[in-house]
Formats: structure tokens, sequence, C-alpha cells
């Protein structure tokens, strides 16, 4: 309705309102089941910028709140040890060891600490490569900084109370591949995130589906291996289904060599993602791939 009491109809109706033409509703746009798209590939995985949200998405709804609750960081003093690597492993069974004496009791100055609570455990890099790690416990109680760090021993401990806000940006907190150590690249996997029993809300019950179908063994790479594999790979869509395709150069280095003349011939959908030209299906990707090969080589 307008300022003068006519609705759009009552106008159209009286032949226009005085003139004025409405444009027609746009038609429904119709999706074309053949048409085929490729985009760059992003893992579920803690080490990428965007496939984080992808891990974050699993477990947001799981999250508890840690409002106030005991936030522990525990970091490590390089004169201790000979290189980053053995630095980790003798850290990660000291911690363990920390967090037994904590549900077991301890006694600091004549008084009795009992951390017994779940807990979830990050696992950070600094820059030098050197590991430290956060730890949140559900609980609210108390516990001196020179008892955690008589227990640690291996450096320097915080004891802090945490923010909700605070934690989501701990867990969001991305260490990208090429700021990992060389020894990180080299192990096969690498638990950035672990909870104990009872941190996490509990996933909902699905009913149990016996499958005839003999496990599937996946292939074991590196975690340099995994990386390079995920940065060839790309993602064909057509219809509703998904598949990926695996180049032998990273996928952007071909993406961007492509995207202005996909572009200007109108194929280019927006964020990364192609149209592929039903004739040509692959060929021109190949083609630019070899290209970009050859002249590297």
């Amino acid at each position: 309705m307008n300022h003068f009491g006519e609705t759009r109809d009552e106008r159209e109706s009286q032949g226009g309102g005085g003139g004025v033409q409405f444009p027609p509703a746009p038609a429904a746009k119709i999706c074309d089941p053949y048409e085929q798209t490729i985009k760059e590939f992003i893992p579920a995985s803690w080490f990428h910028p965007v496939g984080i949200y992808k891990v974050m998405a699993r477990i947001w709804d799981r999250l508890p709140d840690v409002g106030g609750k005991l936030f522990l960081t525990f970091t490590l003093d390089p004169k201790n040890y000979v290189n980053e690597e053995t630095a980790f492993e003798d850290s990660r069974d000291r911690l363990r060891k920390v967090f037994f004496q904590l549900r077991h009791r301890v006694e600091h100055e004549g008084k009795i600490y009992v951390i017994d609570a779940p807990y979830c455990i990050k696992v950070e890099f600094h820059e030098s490569g050197w590991v430290h790690y956060h730890a949140i416990f559900l609980t609210r109680r108390f516990l001196p900084k020179e008892l955690l760090a008589e227990l640690w021993g291996l450096g320097w401990v915080t004891v802090q109370r945490i923010t909700n806000k605070d934690f989501h940006y701990l867990l969001k907190y991305v260490t990208k591949p090429d700021d990992l150590p060389a020894w990180v690249l080299k192990r096969k996997r690498l638990r950035v995130f672990q909870s104990t029993k009872g941190f996490l809300k509990p996933l909902p019950v699905k009913p149990k589906i016996i499958s005839l179908k003999e496990p599937c063994h996946r292939a074991s790479y590196t975690m340099d291996e995994r990386f390079w594999r995920w940065a060839c790979m790309g993602v064909i869509r057509q219809n509703g289904l998904a598949r990926t395709v695996k180049f032998q150069m990273p996928y952007r280095d071909i993406f961007d060599q492509l995207v202005l003349s996909v572009a200007r011939e109108g194929r280019y959908k927006g964020s990364g993602e192609i149209i592929i030209n039903r004739k040509e299906g692959l060929t021109l990707w190949l083609k630019t791939q070899n290209q970009l090969l050859k002249a590297t080589s």
C-alpha cells in the first residue's frame, strides 16, 4: 500500500495507476542438472584456515560452557632439550603425569589439592617450532601456580580463568602448514585437540546399522604428504553429487591462470567456483597444468 491508500493490485486494475508500470517478477532460475563446476578442495583440518570451520562444525553443538573455568598453559624451556621433537615427546608424557597427580590429590604447603574434572588440551606451536599446551578443566577450583610449576618442572606455567569467547578463539586458531616445524611435517598424525570423557556434550543416540561391507583401510601419509595432496585436489560437482580430482600441482596455481579468461566467458560463479566447459571438460585444466609443470622443470 502506498501513501495514497492504494494497493498494487488496485493500481493495476485501474490501468497501471497513472502510467506506472511494474516490471514482471523475475522468473525462477532453473538449475541445469548437466552443469559441472569445479572448486578448490577444502579438507576438514585443524591446519587449514577454512577447513578448520568444518572441524568446528562437527563439535560446535557439543562444546561446554567454560566461562570462569580453570585455564592452564604449559610452555617449555629449550635449555632442557636437544631439539623440539624430543621436547614434544617428553612433555606429552610429563603432562599426563601432572594430570594423574592432580586427580589423585597433591599436597602443597600443608593443603591438599584435587582436580578431578573433565578437561581438554589444545596443542600449539611457537614460531620457533617449540610446542606449548593449553588445558581447560571443567572446574572453578583454585590451583596455586607454584604447585603447578613444581609438578611441571619443564618450563613455565600460567593459571587463569577463561571465557567462552576466548575458548572459541583458541579452538579456531590455525597453525598453517608453512608455519609447522619440519619434524611435525614428517609425522603421520598429530592430535591437536583432545578431550576426556565428559568434556564434550554427548552425541545424539543413533540407531545401530550393521554393515556387511569390509572396512576400508586409509592410505598412510605423512602430514607433509597429506598437505600436498589436499593442495592438488579439486572438487567437481554436478546435480548435487561431488567427486574429487587430483592434479600434479596445486589446484590454486592452475586456478589463478584460468580465472580471468573464465570470468570473461561468464563461467565464474564466485567463491572460487568455475563452470566447466562441457565440450572441453578438464582439457584446459590439464593443458594449463602441463604448461606450468614444463615452465618450472
